[in-house]
């Protein structure tokens, strides 16, 4: 059986320390785990009880580097396995990381649709919305439950042409290309520029 030879304090991290195993550095730990663990200097500790602590720590590292990573802005399920992935955590600590943030309600890709389709309808079409949450990994479910509480987009796309026409000069076929490059369909377009024509020859 090995025995825990020392526990040192990270020079870069105090919140976590350095395991050493018959006068060996084993691994880093995150403090918490090593006191929750009970791991004392001069301790023998059999292998599945070593195995315990170190998959402990790591959802504990993963878990907090997460919750950092979240406080910038929302997180889709498929981002937050990615950011993890990427900081070389093990598939089974992403999944009980990614897990236990949902528990949590702070991955929730149904809100995450929904907060985002709220947040950017009068910016972007129903396409374009489409096409972004499905590069973010969202399940389509989720998309379409989203957007089929979306309201008629016509007064977006008219204010966004608005925006557009008060730098570039009036140009029917144009305007009508980069209303369709922002995601609003073509029956959408047509009735914003219709509704702007009107106001126009309300204005004269």
């Amino acid at each position: 059986m090995a025995t825990i030879t020392d526990i040192k304090p990270q020079a870069k991290n105090k919140g976590r320390v350095n395991l050493y195993i018959d006068d060996r550095f084993y691994c880093g730990l995150e403090k918490l785990t090593a006191l929750s663990c009970r791991l004392t200097v001069g301790d023998e500790i059999d292998p599945d009880r070593l195995s315990a602590a170190v998959a402990e720590s790591e959802c504990a590292s993963a878990f907090e580097k997460a919750a950092k990573y979240l406080g910038l802005r929302p997180r889709t399920e498929r981002e937050m396995r990615t950011y993890l992935e990427q900081k070389g955590y093990a598939a089974q600590t992403v999944d009980s990381t990614v897990q236990k943030l949902a528990s949590y309600g702070y991955v929730d890709d149904a809100e995450y649709c929904r907060i985002y389709v709220e947040e950017y309808k009068r910016k972007a079409g129903v396409r374009k919305l489409e096409a972004d949450l499905r590069e973010k990994g969202v399940p389509r479910r989720y998309i379409e439950d989203a957007l089929a509480a979306l309201e008629d987009q016509t007064d977006a796309a008219a204010a966004l042409a608005e925006k557009y026409l008060r730098s570039h000069a009036p140009d029917y076929r144009k305007l009508t290309a980069y209303l369709l490059s922002k995601g609003f369909d073509y029956d959408t377009v047509k009735s914003a520029l219709r509704a702007l024509e009107q106001g126009d020859e309300n204005d004269e």
